[in-house]
């Protein structure tokens, strides 16, 4: 495992709140990336969401291409939130950061987004009882992971002298979504060993688990650092492009890729956003010193000039 901090969350181990949120806080600004456990979520809950994925992506290839990635109506014209399928050499993480011509990744991805939470919604899941229970596993995933985001970001507000509902109240309406992943082993057919290409994530905080090595990030000195941890229940979260603004990039939105290993790798990330009508101004506390490295940004044109970007669109203002 790489020597990122680890942070835990049981309230008999860090004790003082302060002191655990300064910790997170000083996580943010140094690396971007911090590793969390102790978070009193049923090893279950992760257990049933790799062992239900792994079962969909040993699925033919008609029968998950017949569940290909669309985008919700929850936002209409403007939603971009993923749900569904997409297969290897899909998607190409470079382009998220606005790098075209770039070679696409070899893993494939399952996604949902918050209208995973209401069983009526007609989503792309398998219309099969394996199917049914691969929902109900992500639907319980999601919501722990909203749990564990909101919990962070109250403690950031203890470090960042902000009110305690300040991230509340700005995301509790947001359109996050969660995508489960597979990484085949590297293979001598493929092209290059790239899983998902060089990127910084656009949330406010991602939230990600794996069960084995292929992730690495770039630290300040430009050099790949591999990050891996010991259990699936750990998670490996970091700061996003989101975050960063609204921090005055004191915190740090940290590039990172997965290469491919010797061995098949599952991993599932949670994307946390802020509500369309919330305004991303820096914090009061990153601008006493020098000026706002930004104008105030809704953060709906903030996503869209981001998913703009991602799909060769013309960038709004």
């Amino acid at each position: 495992m790489t020597a990122l901090p680890v942070i835990s969350l049981d309230p008999a181990r860090y004790g003082d709140e302060k002191k655990v949120a300064d910790e997170i806080s000083r996580a943010c600004t140094e690396v971007g990336f911090f590793i969390v456990r102790d978070h009193g979520i049923d090893r279950k809950v992760f257990d049933d969401a790799y062992e239900l994925s792994l079962d969909f992506f040993r699925r033919p290839a008609e029968q998950k291409n017949a569940l290909p990635m669309r985008t919700s109506t929850a936002r209409g014209d403007n939603d971009y939130s993923p749900y569904g399928y997409s297969a290897l050499l899909s998607e190409n993480a470079y382009a998220y950061t606005g790098k075209q011509g770039m070679p696409s990744d070899y893993v494939e991805k399952f996604s949902v987004g918050r209208l995973v939470l209401d069983d009526t919604e007609d989503l792309p899941f398998p219309a099969d009882q394996d199917g049914a229970r691969l929902r109900t596993a992500l639907k319980t995933y999601f919501t722990a992971c909203e749990s564990i985001a909101a919990r962070l970001t109250e403690l950031l507000t203890v470090a960042l002298e902000l009110p305690r509902d300040f991230f509340a109240v700005r995301t509790d309406r947001s359109n996050d979504s969660l995508r489960s992943q597979f990484y085949p082993g590297v293979k001598t057919e493929f092209l290059n060993d790239q899983g998902m290409g060089e990127h910084t994530d656009g949330t406010l905080i991602t939230l990600l688990t794996e069960d084995g090595p292929g992730l690495q990030l770039r630290d300040l000195s430009g050099e790949w650092i591999d990050v891996d941890v010991p259990e699936r229940d750990w998670f490996i979260v970091n700061i996003g492009d989101l975050m960063a603004r609204w921090s005055n990039d004191e915190y740090v939105s940290t590039p990172h890729r997965v290469r491919l290993v010797d061995r098949p790798r599952q991993s599932i990330v949670f994307f946390k956003l802020a509500n369309d009508d919330a305004v991303i101004e820096c914090f009061p506390m990153f601008t006493r010193e020098r000026e706002a490295l930004y104008e105030p940004i809704r953060y709906e044109t903030f996503s869209l000039q981001k998913m703009d970007a991602l799909f060769g669109r013309e960038v709004r203002s």
